[in-house]
This record gives C-alpha cells, structure tokens and sequence, in this order.
C-alpha cells in the first residue's frame, strides 16, 4: 500500500513539473486553426497571408475589463511592429457595434476580425479573454500569452519566437 502511494505521488509530481515546464508554450505539432473570415478593420486576413511572419494574435472582447486595460498596448506596439511581426486582432463573443465602438475608441488600424460564432476561439483554446496566441512562421502556435499584456510583453514574446 505504501509503494502506490509513493508511486502516485511521483506520478502528480512528473504531471506538475509538465504542466510548469510547458506553461505559457502552444504546440508546435499543427498549424494554428484558421482566423474568422469576417472584417471589422482591414484588410482581411488568414494563416497564408500570414506565413513567413511572425503573428501576434489577440483575442478580445469589448465588455472585458483585461481587454480595455491591454487596449492601449496593443495600439503602441502596432505602431511600431518590428519587422517580419504581424499583428491581428479578434473580436470575441460580442455584437458588431460594440466590437467597432471599442476598435474606435483605442484607435486600433491593425486588421481585426471577428469570431461572431465563438467557433474559432474554441479551436484555439480559448478559455478565457484577453489571450494572445504568437504564430511561428509556419503558421503554428509557438506561444500563448494569457491575460493583459504590456508592450514589453508583446515585443519579447514577438522576438523569442523570431529567434526560435
């Protein structure tokens, strides 16, 4: 009786330490699923015309709090996109209006699409607002930012995938 209770200790133990050490870490195995086809700030885009670049992509909603706290950021780092990094926005779970009034409001010019069925945040995983997935160039989810980020955020993550 002793030793399955070592053994199962062991067992949540090796189960811990790898969820730790793949936190924060998507899989590299496929490729991201694709984005929503409908445009709420041009222009429209998907994985192919994203391939060869690095893609930050920000799931959001306009009646989350995170959401409009991370807003701003957002707005300055596409500003400022280093090069080869490509930034798309999703609007998620949230009326069109609202989605439009809040891309105003920040002053958002980056492409941003809508999830009007909530079908592709489910395919991403999504499982809470705001997260922001970080796409390899081959189109594959190299990281997942869950939260609001800052600029800084956004840029270390943009190069630590680069320089994957």
């Amino acid at each position: 009786m002793r030793r399955v209770a070592v053994v199962a200790v062991c067992l949540v133990a090796i189960l811990i330490v790898a969820e730790i050490a793949t936190s924060g870490k998507g899989s590299k195995t496929s490729r991201a699923p694709e984005l929503p086809s409908e445009v709420l700030v041009g222009p429209r885009v998907d994985l192919d015309s994203l391939h060869g670049n690095v893609a930050i992509v920000n799931f959001w909603a306009s009646w989350c709090d995170p959401c409009k706290r991370e807003a701003p950021a957002f707005e300055r780092f596409s500003r400022n996109l280093p090069s080869g990094v490509r930034l798309v926005g999703v609007n998620w779970d949230d009326g069109v209006g609202a989605a439009k009034a809040f891309i105003r409001r920040y002053g958002w010019r980056y492409p941003n699409l809508r999830d009007g069925s909530d079908a592709v945040g489910a395919r991403f995983g999504l499982t809470g607002l705001p997260a922001t997935f970080v796409l390899d160039r081959d189109g594959r989810i190299a990281k997942t930012l869950r939260g609001p980020q800052t600029v800084a955020k956004i840029n270390e993550a943009a190069r630590s995938v680069a320089a994957e």
